[in-house]
């Protein structure tokens, strides 16, 4: 029995032609795809966005420098206004739905890491697969050789290696997606806290308080709270990168 076994039977053409298919994962491009999906993301910060509005109810100027001459000319200013004023009522709601959002993005990001762990296992199996047929083909240089109607048995293997290396840099174009959209949904749930544990109660505090009691100080205590709000709200809309998954060669 030879020492250095072949890593498939060369006179078997269906052999050669399915070679590595124990390291593919036929249902693997379609998770990649639901995985790189960032329409959660995108859910979180618009109902932030809905937040930030509702926070600069009762602030014409802001309202006013949002809305821009054309838009006040228009009467949007006074829209946005009246807009501003209904979502502050559902303040709770928002904030309530907001953390729901935020919840869908944590497990995400846990799906999306178990994924990832998985692509990469996926991606070191074939490796294995044509790094050893590879280096058993140089090592016998004549292996397979024999001439067949369309190619010989050596060429087929070869082309074979050739596809699974295709499957591999796709793979690999996937896994590098989704570890930055991974990444990016951390950023955004850590934005996120900041506005939920830090900036919202400060708002509350100053624009939510005694209106007797609160003065210039506590107004703009609230404006800088909601600039901060915003800030982040734009950071956090900026962040969102989708990509489209690659798309499984044929």
């Amino acid at each position: 029995m030879s020492r250095d076994p072949a890593p498939v039977d060369l006179d078997d053409a269906l052999a050669v032609v399915g070679y590595g298919a124990d390291a593919l994962d036929g249902a693997l491009d379609a998770r990649l795809a639901e995985a790189l999906d960032h329409a959660p993301a995108a859910a979180l910060v618009q109902r932030l966005d809905e937040l930030r509005r509702a926070l600069q109810a009762g602030s014409p100027r802001v309202t006013r420098r949002g809305a821009g001459l054309v838009g006040r000319l228009l009467g949007r200013d006074v829209q946005a206004e009246a807009e501003a004023l209904r979502l502050r009522d559902r303040l709770g709601v928002l904030i309530a739905r907001a953390d729901a959002d935020a919840g869908g993005v944590r497990a995400r990001t846990r799906v999306q890491q178990a994924l990832l762990d998985e692509v990469e296992r996926s991606i070191h199996a074939i490796e294995a697969r044509t790094g050893q047929a590879r280096d058993w083909l140089d090592a016998h240089p004549q292996a397979g050789t024999g001439s067949g109607l369309v190619a010989s048995p050596r060429e087929r293997l070869l082309q074979r290696l050739d596809q699974l290396d295709t499957v591999r840099a796709a793979w690999t174009i996937g896994a590098s997606q989704l570890a930055l959209l991974r990444d990016q949904s951390l950023d955004l749930l850590a934005r996120y806290q900041r506005i939920r544990d830090v900036l919202l109660p400060v708002w509350r505090q100053h624009a939510l308080g005694d209106a007797a009691a609160a003065g210039g100080q506590r107004a703009g205590e609230a404006a800088r709270a909601h600039a901060a709000i915003e800030s982040e709200v734009v950071a956090m809309a900026a962040t969102l990168d989708p990509r489209p998954a690659p798309q499984a060669p044929e």
